[in-house]
């Protein structure tokens, strides 16, 4: 198989059908990387990050969360990190992520007229 072993589904690894719902996997396993700086699956080599995935769903709880975030993200990371393909959150389609508490407040029809501002900028010191 290709693609990078942290970020590849159980169904990918184990060489069994897949579908978009992998992807899904890799971007929880992303927003995960973005809260912590580091995926939740490690190893020195490729079986040792495949065995890692095989053996443990993600589990994150709001206690885990650096100070700041949303305790809904919680809930979309564990979703999209099924193992379980078939409960795994967008499994159904796109939409069903779209539609997760952790979006609401989002103004679609504003950010794809990019008319929403940035909740982050970070400071650029030019020396």
């Amino acid at each position: 198989s290709s693609g990078t072993p942290g970020y590849m589904s159980p169904e990918i690894l184990t060489h069994q059908s897949y579908d978009l719902s992998s992807d899904f996997f890799a971007i929880g396993i992303m927003i995960y990387e973005f809260i912590f700086g580091k995926r939740p699956y490690i190893g020195k080599n490729r079986k040792e990050i495949k065995e890692a995935i095989l053996a443990k769903e993600v589990n994150l709880k709001i206690q885990d969360l650096p100070d700041g975030w949303s305790p809904d993200v919680c809930d979309l990371v564990n979703k999209l990190c099924k193992r379980r393909s078939n409960q795994r959150l967008g499994k159904n389609g796109i939409s069903e992520i779209k539609e997760h508490p952790l979006f609401k407040s989002i103004d679609r029809h504003k950010l794809y007229k990019k008319e929403i501002e940035s909740p982050f900028k970070p400071k650029v010191n030019l020396k």
